[in-house]
């Protein structure tokens, strides 16, 4: 009878370890699944196409390192802390035409509001054509001349189209999925701006205004317009949870 109960009891026991121990791994597989389903909410990496344009030569960076020295007063063209990124139209009608235009070392003399100041030419590191394809042009970690005040903090996205009636769906898509994108590479991404809210000074991101001459200011800009810019930053945050001052 002892050896009966003692039987019993040892089979009770390991059966009570065996409940404990599956209860366990339940509480772990829950806390698992969700840890996961945290990290679904914070912006995962988005994988899409974007082919390269270089734009950049020795002569180009020379400029640019110059233009940096004479209205940031620092000798270097590198983009080290991004802050902003700056949206834009192009004004020009394709994307042939815009590349020729932007693999131009020196700004054209016609351009007088702003030649005088540099002969370093102007330039993007991102354009969207109409059908949402996605071009690199200049490097994340090197400035390119897109925003009077701001090219130290900012990295630059240019949209093909004439005007803001001339933007499409396929552009505000890639917007956003190469916005999110810039976001994970440079955590420290604060704004987003379109150009025609950059000469705001009610704006937050305006305490980041710089230049060494202080008549080399932002003037009015029409691009990329405000329902452009509305509709990107909703949907930023409705796919992406992300939110950005302006």
């Amino acid at each position: 009878m002892n050896d009966y109960l003692t039987t019993i009891l040892s089979i009770n026991s390991r059966s009570s370890l065996l409940f404990i121990l599956l209860v366990f791994i339940s509480v772990l597989s829950n806390c698992d699944n969700a840890s996961g389903q945290q990290e679904k909410k914070v912006v995962s990496t988005v994988d899409f196409a974007v082919d390269t344009i270089p734009t950049l030569n020795a002569t180009k960076l020379e400029l640019t390192k110059q233009y940096c020295l004479e209205n940031y007063g620092v000798a270097s063209y590198k983009l080290d802390s991004p802050k902003i990124v700056l949206v834009h139209f192009t004004v020009i009608p394709t994307l042939e035409e815009t590349v020729e235009y932007f693999q131009k070392d020196s700004i054209e003399s016609s351009r007088t509001n702003i030649s005088k100041f540099s002969q370093m030419n102007v330039g993007i590191h991102y354009i969207v054509d109409k059908d949402g394809s996605i071009y690199k042009l200049v490097p994340d970690t090197v400035i390119a001349r897109h925003a009077i005040g701001f090219n130290h903090v900012s990295i630059g996205i240019e949209n093909i189209a004439k005007d803001a009636a001339d933007l499409t769906p396929a552009q505000l898509e890639s917007n956003v999925k190469l916005i999110a994108v810039l976001k994970e590479r440079n955590p420290g991404l604060e704004y987003l701006v379109g150009h025609h809210e950059y000469n705001d000074i009610s704006l937050a991101h305006y305490k980041l205004f710089l230049a060494v001459d202080e008549s080399y200011k932002p003037h009015n800009k029409p691009d990329p317009g405000p329902k452009f810019i509305a509709d990107l930053r909703e949907k930023l945050k409705a796919e992406h949870n992300l939110t950005f001052m302006k």
